[in-house]
């Protein structure tokens, strides 16, 4: 059977050495779903129960606080799992397009019954996508309470090269909890430096 996105991806993160018939299954369970840019794929208040793996694009999860102000939780490029892991409950997050996407998804009940019915890696595994996901959300609220807004900064820019120049300024100051002017003035000093 010919490789699939998806199967690339449930391989890797999930430890599964799958047969034809099992990648039939997986592929089965999975929907294929294409998206513009600027697409709300779900918002606040909404019962999401599915995760996201991006096949191609970029997203984000953010909040917006009780004065207006989007906080931007996460992103997720190619070949990364996004979503609200409360699933079921109400989301108090958005999942937001910034390019035009290709994603394929799966209702929370159907992967946990994937995962059990093929005998995968732990769902929780130390490699697994929900797992970091999980650890990353950690990191970064310890980096947004620990460190200054410039660091914070030169961090995201050595973890994230690549995203510097795929997300607007206003995207990546909503991330380090700062405004897009307060950012500005940051680069403005890094490049005197």
């Amino acid at each position: 059977m010919d490789t699939n996105p998806i199967i690339d991806f449930f391989t890797k993160h999930f430890y599964a050495d799958l047969d034809d018939e099992q990648k039939r299954m997986v592929i089965g369970m999975y929907r294929r779903e294409v998206y513009s840019k600027k697409t709300i794929i779900f918002s606040a208040g909404d019962i999401n129960t599915r995760h996201y793996v991006i096949n191609d694009g970029l997203l984000r999860l953010y909040l917006i606080d009780a004065k207006g102000k989007e906080i931007n939780l996460l992103f997720a490029r190619e070949n990364q799992i996004i979503g609200d892991l409360t699933t079921p409950e109400p989301t108090n997050f958005y999942l937001e397009t910034i390019e035009d996407s290709i994603v394929y998804s799966i209702d929370d009940e159907s992967l946990q019954k994937l995962l059990k019915g093929l005998k995968t890696g732990s769902a929780f595994g130390p490699n697994n996508g929900l797992r970091r996901s999980y650890i990353h959300i950690q990191k970064r609220l310890v980096s947004l309470l620990s460190k200054s807004a410039e660091e914070n900064f030169n961090d995201f820019k050595v973890s994230y090269p690549d995203l510097v120049q795929r997300l607007p300024q206003y995207h990546i100051a909503g991330y380090i909890g700062i405004s897009p002017e307060f950012l500005s003035k940051i680069i403005a000093r890094s490049l005197k430096k």
